[in-house]
């Protein structure tokens, strides 16, 4: 993987700002590029329909963070993940943290985007009930926020199934509030990690990576840290 900019975005999904070494784990980064297998991958059924029409730009690296980060120690100077690390069990998470400390030079800003279990805690108390939700009660919306399985059962089939019980990384397999985030980045090396607003931040464009669209919504918790 060639490196130019020293700010690495993980997790871009389809969203590659300016100025960002943009990765993304999914499995379509890589066989969008590859036409005659996304055509036999569509007839299997590996791909849904609605799916196979998406573009993935030609500057997305497919990176799989559940493993060491192929880059040089002490190189980057920012790192942004927007709801990545719930995608993870807490151990990886954890793995992943302490190689983004590795790749980053001193003074490197580190910004971290997951759902906020204590707001969903507080709104599951308040019995607040979501129309999107399955059920018409708090525990449904509340278990429903959290995501950690679908409400109904994988109706995926042939490779898509197998890709998919492989993969599991649809669904989240941990949940944080401020107080564990921040336990994280301090098991990870970090020694300085707080919570901050949406679009406050020591990283200087933020506003170019920031979208409200992909902060999920006011349940989003956001933890920055500086390497020191």
């Amino acid at each position: 993987m060639k490196i130019k900019p020293d700010k690495l975005h993980i997790g871009c999904g389809g969203f590659t700002p300016d100025g960002w070494l943009n990765t993304d784990g999914s499995w379509h980064v890589w066989i969008s590029r590859h036409k005659i297998l996304k055509r036999i991958a569509i007839i299997l059924g590996a791909i849904p329909k609605e799916h196979s029409k998406l573009k993935w730009a030609e500057n997305i690296n497919l990176l799989d963070v559940r493993y060491p980060l192929p880059f040089d120690d002490n190189y980057f100077r920012a790192v942004y993940s927007s709801h990545v690390l719930e995608h993870l069990y807490r151990d990886e998470a954890l793995r992943l943290l302490k190689e983004i400390y590795r790749v980053c030079r001193s003074g490197a800003v580190v910004r971290t985007i997951v759902p906020d279990l204590r707001t969903l805690v507080d709104n599951y108390i308040a019995g607040v009930i979501s129309p999107k939700a399955p059920g018409n009660s708090p525990a449904d919306t509340f278990i429903y926020n959290l995501f950690m399985r679908s409400p109904v059962a994988d109706g995926s089939k042939g490779l898509r199934r197998i890709y998919h019980s492989i993969k599991e990384f649809n669904t989240h397999k941990w949940a944080y509030d401020e107080n564990s985030l921040v336990d994280l980045y301090h098991s990870a090396g970090f020694r300085n990690p707080k919570r901050y607003k949406e679009l406050v931040s020591n990283i200087e464009d933020i506003k170019n990576i920031e979208r409200p669209e992909r902060l999920g919504d006011s349940r989003s918790l956001i933890v920055e840290a500086i390497k020191e």
